[in-house]
This record gives structure tokens, sequence and C-alpha cells, in this order.
């Protein structure tokens, strides 16, 4: 199992997602490997699909483009979710916006694109981030019922965009 975040949700009710995969700790966990970027139709960031492995994947949001020119923002977590949702639904208007490869180790997030699809985002950029938990929050989602959602700080370590 992965590291979780000590965390008790003050809110209850139905979720779709147990605790311990909604609350994997990004600072503690190490993984790398192959790194897909979807809009949602109807979102205004992007999801940052890391693979962990041929089941499992992580999903991170962003709510806009600073995390592909290596400046500061915040993500959201979604935590541990099946390999087939890193998949795009063109008929439900989701949008594959890149590809590309991450390392996340000790605190440290690495994002290095390698094919972009969108003609606004730069051609290819390689990122590195200081990890830093900003907290957890708690809210009931339409869609998935109950959430618990770890924040993270994305502290730039890179100088520019490489």
């Amino acid at each position: 199992m992965y590291p979780v975040i000590s965390y008790k949700p003050r809110l209850g009710g139905e979720t779709d997602q147990p605790l311990e995969k909604q609350l994997v700790d990004l600072e503690r966990i190490n993984a790398g490997g192959y790194l897909r970027v979807v809009h949602h139709a109807g979102e205004k960031g992007y999801h940052l699909k890391l693979v962990l492995n041929d089941k499992e994947a992580i999903s991170l949001f962003v709510w806009n483009k600073k995390v592909f020119e290596c400046q500061n923002t915040l993500a959201r977590s979604y935590g541990i979710i099946p390999i087939e949702e890193i998949e795009v639904d063109e008929e439900e208007g989701d949008k594959l916006i890149a590809e590309g490869t991450y390392s996340l180790k000790q605190g440290i997030f690495e994002i290095s694109l390698e094919r972009v699809y969108e003609e606004s985002m730069a051609s290819s950029s390689k990122c590195r981030y200081k990890l830093k938990l900003r907290g957890v929050k708690e809210y009931i989602s339409p869609k998935h019922g109950h959430s618990t959602r770890p924040e993270y700080f994305l502290i730039s370590l890179s100088r520019r965009r490489k």
C-alpha cells in the first residue's frame, strides 16, 4: 500500500473511493513513469494522470497552465485511480493535452512533457517542484460523493522553462 496522510474527516457520507486511496501522501511516495495531461469537458483546469503500474494511476488536478511553465502553483490530488481512468473520452468532450514522463521522489515532483497537442502550450517543457502539503479539502461532490482531497503547493525548483 501507499503512504497515507493522517487525517480524520469531519464530514460524512458515501464515497466512491476508500479514504486510504484519497489521502495518498505524495510527499512520501516514490514513483515515476508515464504522464498524460487531460482536460475533461466542463472543467477549467487539467488532470495530470501519473501512471503507477499496470493497474493504478494518480490524478493530480491543476487549475491553470503554470505547472507547465515551471511557476509556483496549487494542485489537488484525486488519489489513486484505476488505470482505465487515464483514457480520454472524446465523445464526452475530453481532450488529450500532452504526454510525457514524471518522477516523484522524496517530495520532489518532476514533469517532462514530450508530446504537446494544444497549440497554446509550449512544444515541450521540463519542470521540477518541491511538494508541500497545504492541507486537506473536504466537500461533497455530485459525481463522487464525500471527497477528502489533499492540496499541495508546487514550489518551482526550475529557474526557467527548459
